[in-house]
């Protein structure tokens, strides 16, 4: 080749998925992957293709002209892919499709085997595959058969080249570069979702990411980590964060260092993550409050010990009422996970979820009915069973992936759905709380800003200025003091 490979990387949801935030935002893995091929001198373009008709994407792809194009396939964008692949078959016939993502690594046989297809699937990280089908592109070659973790077909037979091993050193993949040549893309819904693991210790029967990135953690650097957030939160004035890890608190001494890092270099950002319940402890959650952290997200799925079974969670009843008391005690907010449509799932089993709130302060929640995924042992079993196959996950139905659809599943559902909005509005922090936490984290920016929102939501004004006037006081250095006045001015009218 004469010139150096043009890469486009592109992404799209679902038309009826585009509304939700994390269905319409490009999967930070893509990102990691498009950052990664330009930090090593290669013409990567990315694009968010959700909401854009699929003309517009034939004219990008035709203008472009691209030598490779990347698709990230997932289960709930799987006509969006197609769609895609389709595309560019149309007006970028010269273009080497490759595809990655979950969908495309637990299924790579069957999208491979029917039109439209992409050339060849990367199976699992992503990183180093895509780096080295790019070299060889530079080189004017493809020996698909050279690199680990590709899977293609050749002769009509699907070929599955050995696992890539995974990377050991995950600072690589985020570079600044990632921020660069992006189309599509809203940074103030993209960029405040960060990620600093992979891998997860547990073994649900409903996740794929035991299969996709292994149950042995790997972490990036806190200094890594912190870049990232600086970098975001001084050019784009991004102040609130989401770290979507599986396991944020899962060691305890990188916790330690994430926190350290943030107040080391005085950078004044709330977030929220989310872990597991036998996972933390008080010294720990301390850290985190101290260094801005506003919720933490549970993945509970149930009360009932069961379920917990049943979903193979490996927690208690009693570990997830003390990770929720222990979160409350030291000022951080908590929301919970919780699956419904469980096979043999009873309305005493979801009693025992709505008493989480009454009975461990539990102060939000999120529901969701269980659902076959590819690459999860709940499908792998149901398989078995020869009760579904793989065709469920590519006929685009995506309502039948939930386990059950029966009026009763139905009911406990809008029944768990109603209860966490009763529930939720009752359990805010009250004004003795919010002191203890003071005492507890010295008097950090993040309490110190819920109580100046407490009494402001009571209209007691004088007092919610007092505690933003402490705020600026004690740290002067932070952006949430003098943009609390301002909210509590624009509030009084001023």
């Amino acid at each position: 080749m004469s010139r150096a490979p043009r890469i486009v990387l592109c992404y799209r949801a679902d038309d009826p998925d585009a509304g939700d935030v994390f269905s319409r935002i490009v999967p930070y893995g893509l990102m990691t992957i498009h950052g990664y091929l330009r930090a090593n001198g290669f013409d990567s373009r990315l694009h968010n293709f959700t909401g854009v008709p699929f003309p517009e994407v034939r004219r990008v792809f035709a203008e472009q002209r691209p030598d490779a194009i990347g698709v990230s396939h997932f289960t709930f964008n799987h006509a969006s892919c197609a769609g895609l692949y389709a595309a560019a078959a149309a007006a970028a016939p010269q273009a080497l499709v490759i595809a990655g993502g979950p969908q495309a690594t637990h299924l790579d046989g069957p999208i491979l085997s029917r039109p439209p297809a992409p050339r060849v699937i990367v199976r699992g990280e992503g990183e180093g595959p895509a780096l080295a089908l790019a070299a060889q592109l530079a080189a004017g070659e493809t020996r698909f058969e050279a690199i680990p973790g590709l899977s293609w077909v050749d002769a009509g037979e699907v070929r599955r080249n050995p696992e890539a091993p995974p990377a050991e050193d995950l600072d690589p993949f985020h570079p600044p570069e990632r921020y660069e040549q992006l189309h599509g893309v809203a940074a103030h819904e993209q960029f405040p979702i960060v990620i600093t693991s992979r891998g997860c210790p547990a073994a649900c029967t409903f996740c794929n990411t035991p299969l996709f990135w292994g149950r042995q953690m790997r972490y990036r650097s806190a200094a890594s980590v912190v870049d990232e957030i600086e970098l975001v939160w001084k050019r784009w004035g991004i102040d609130f964060f989401s770290l979507r890890d599986d396991t944020f608190t899962a060691k305890k001494s990188r916790v330690k260092q994430l926190a350290d890092e943030l107040q080391r270099r005085g950078i004044f950002v709330l977030w929220n993550c989310q872990s597991r319940v036998n996972l933390v402890d008080e010294e720990r959650l301390l850290w985190m409050r101290q260094a801005g952290c506003d919720q933490l997200q549970f993945g509970v799925e149930a009360a009932s010990p069961a379920i917990l079974k049943e979903l193979n969670k490996e927690i208690r009843p009693d570990q997830i009422e003390r990770a929720l008391a222990l979160c409350r005690k030291v000022g951080i907010k908590t929301s919970a996970y919780f699956i419904t449509g469980v096979p043999g799932q009873t309305d005493a089993d979801l009693e025992a979820n709505r008493r989480l709130f009454e009975t461990a302060g539990l102060m939000d929640g999120i529901v969701a009915p269980l659902a076959y995924y590819p690459g999860t042992s709940l499908f792998d079993d149901a398989k078995a069973r020869g009760e579904i196959d793989e065709e469920l996950f590519l006929a685009g139905d995506q309502a039948a992936l939930f386990v059950r659809r029966d009026p009763h599943a139905e009911r406990q559902f809008r029944r768990m759905v109603g209860a966490i909005e009763r529930e939720a509005p009752k359990r805010g922090f009250t004004r003795e709380e919010i002191e203890g936490h003071l005492a507890r984290t010295d008097r950090c920016y993040a309490s110190l800003l819920d109580l100046g929102a407490w009494h402001q939501e009571r209209r007691e004004w004088r007092a919610a200025r007092a505690a933003y006037d402490e705020l600026v006081r004690r740290w002067p250095a932070s952006p949430w003091g003098p943009k609390a006045l301002a909210g509590l001015a624009a509030r009084r009218g001023s």
